[in-house]
């Protein structure tokens, strides 16, 4: 009615609580180029599931626990949400022996498979901040959750060229975490998670196509002399523990 009395007042007077009730809206979300200066000063966590499809081992989700300094990738599957903390301390474990590390903050959402008394009594035993999301904001664990999707759009594309059944999701998306622990990030100046981590890059055996056809010698000692010297298979992954 008076715009030049209202010009003179100051608008963060005005707001009341009806105000508020009415017309709240979310804040929008800045980007963050946060990132941690050593590797495990924070680890991001997620979980993905459950899958309508069971794994070959009868998975239905997965964990990913992500290093927020070289964006390397530890997955692993699980037949049941609550198996989030064993997967947690194995991870754990690894990195104490491996990397001679320890976990300063744990990122991850406000899921009762993270805040429950045994997960904090075990983050609490190692010194380590656990840090939660507020409900209902995914966006404050983005690393964690923009790592799900891109594990996904790989494992997906792998399925897609060869044409698997579903049943192989899980051998898939752990391909897919292998691959992309390898491959050059935009977010690393180009380099390789594994680089950024441990200085190489390197495969344990050269890259193949997953889902593509493999022979692989029989060494059975039943095996005669006209029988068939290999078995033909398909390629479904890389073994962590073995060199072929």
């Amino acid at each position: 009615m008076f715009p030049s009395l209202f010009a003179s007042c100051y608008k963060d007077k005005l707001v009341c609580d009806v105000c508020e009730l009415a017309k709240h809206t979310r804040a929008t979300y800045l980007s963050s180029s946060e990132r941690s200066q050593t590797p495990f000063e924070i680890v991001h966590s997620d979980v993905w599931g459950p899958s309508v499809v069971t794994s070959l081992l009868g998975e239905r989700w997965f964990v990913t626990f992500i290093d927020g300094f070289s964006r390397y990738t530890w997955l692993y599957l699980l037949k049941q949400k609550c198996d989030v903390l064993s997967a947690f301390k194995d991870f754990y474990a690894l990195i104490c022996n491996q990397y001679n590390a320890r976990v300063k903050i744990f990122r991850s959402e406000n899921g009762t498979e993270y805040v429950n008394q045994e997960f904090d009594y075990f983050l609490a035993s190692n010194g380590i901040i656990h840090q939660t999301t507020c409900v209902c904001t995914a966006a404050q664990n983005g690393v964690a959750e923009r790592k799900n999707r891109h594990l996904l759009e790989v494992a997906r594309s792998l399925m897609f060229t060869m044409n698997v059944p579903k049943f192989l999701w899980g051998e898939a998306i752990k391909t897919a975490a292998y691959l992309i622990n390898r491959m050059p990030s935009r977010v690393l100046n180009y380099k390789t998670p594994m680089e950024c981590l441990s200085g190489t890059n390197s495969f344990t055996i050269p890259p193949k196509v997953f889902g593509c056809v493999c022979f692989v010698h029989d060494y059975r000692n039943s095996v005669g002399k006209l029988d068939p010297r290999a078995v033909r298979c398909i390629f479904v992954g890389y073994s962590s523990t073995q060199k072929g």
